[in-house]
């Protein structure tokens, strides 16, 4: 965006020149800069009304019900089919261990034994970490997608308490006392493990449908402030003009009265200008919306500073136009 309070680039040279009289210079600008206000008078606050308007309370996708929703039932989706998968690898694993502390502890386990206990144990660990993945999954997910501040732990401590039970029920009956030990293990890490996959998964949707949100955001903002700035563009090039002749003719009260209202316009539109500058690197929402608020209070003030100026401007020219 141009620099609109760069007073070298724009002022109009014309005022230190020699061959005009410095009043009638400064006469021509008051009346160029009324001339032009009134023809854009309706437009700036048009679209001064416009950018206000966009301050961005329309309901963002990573914000919406639908999205929050849909992230809670792909992490019970994806929690059950992990968990189910992982818990009957853990729950081989698990009877494994039990055939071989038993065995430590002078227990006395045959083949057939270990082999139900094993069949048990896979069976327990797939029920168990399906169960445990699905529910952990499922509050996982929307803990992440809603950013809640509840600590992720709850998510944790569900998917494994439940999967541990539910494992430690259904392989018991199919395989035994190894059945139960190994779909206990089996359900219970096949579900935090199911768990904490989906959570780095959801985490990474919720991310970059926030990266879109505020990538659409910008373009809409921009959009709403382009007309502002170049409507206002003209009416600062006048006002610099004016300034820099009312610096050389500051003999009245009045005369500075519009100089210091016209670098306070400038510097209104400067302020605006650094705060869209701003905005529009801001990956952060909480602080994109922030600076297109301080962008559209700005706007506001700037539309209220014109009316204010038009006023200075007008009693500076019955002034000087008096014999």
């Amino acid at each position: 965006m141009e620099n609109l309070f760069d007073f070298e680039g724009s002022l109009d040279y014309r005022a230190f020149g020699t061959s005009a009289d410095p009043k009638e210079e400064l006469i021509a600008s008051l009346t160029s800069f009324i001339k032009l206000y009134s023809q854009h008078r309706n437009r700036l606050q048009t679209t001064s009304e416009s950018f206000t308007a966009a301050q961005l309370h329309e309901m963002p996708v990573s914000g919406s019900l639908a999205f929050h929703s849909m992230c809670s039932f792909f992490g019970g989706v994806v929690g059950a089919t992990g968990g189910g998968l992982s818990g009957g690898v853990f729950g081989v694993f698990g009877a494994i261990g039990a055939v071989t502390f038993s065995r430590f502890c002078d227990y006395d386990i045959k083949a057939i034994g270990a082999t139900v206990g094993i069949v048990g144990s896979v069976l327990g660990g797939v029920a168990g970490g399906a169960l445990g993945g699905a529910v952990g999954g499922a509050v996982g997910a929307a803990v992440e997608a809603t950013g809640s501040r509840v600590d992720a732990v709850i998510s944790d401590v569900a998917s494994f308490a439940i999967g541990f039970a539910a494992g430690s029920a259904i392989g018991g009956i199919f395989g035994g006392a190894v059945g139960a030990a190994g779909g206990a293990f089996g359900g219970a890490f096949g579900a935090l493990c199911a768990t904490k996959v989906v959570v780095n998964i959801v985490g990474e949707m919720v991310r970059a449908a926030k990266d879109s949100d505020c990538k659409k955001n910008t373009v809409n903002v921009m959009q709403k402030t382009g007309d502002f700035s170049e409507t206002i563009k003209l009416l600062v090039a006048e006002l610099k003009t004016i300034k820099a002749r009312c610096d050389k003719m500051a003999s009245s009260d009045v005369v500075r009265s519009v100089a210091g209202q016209t670098a306070k316009m400038l510097a209104s539109v400067a302020m605006m200008e650094e705060t869209l500058r701003v905005s529009q690197s801001d990956t952060d929402r909480p602080q994109f919306v922030s600076s297109v608020e301080e962008a559209a209070r700005l706007s506001k003030n700037i539309t209220e500073e014109l009316e204010t100026t038009r006023t200075e401007v007008e009693k500076l020219l019955v002034l000087l136009r008096k014999p």
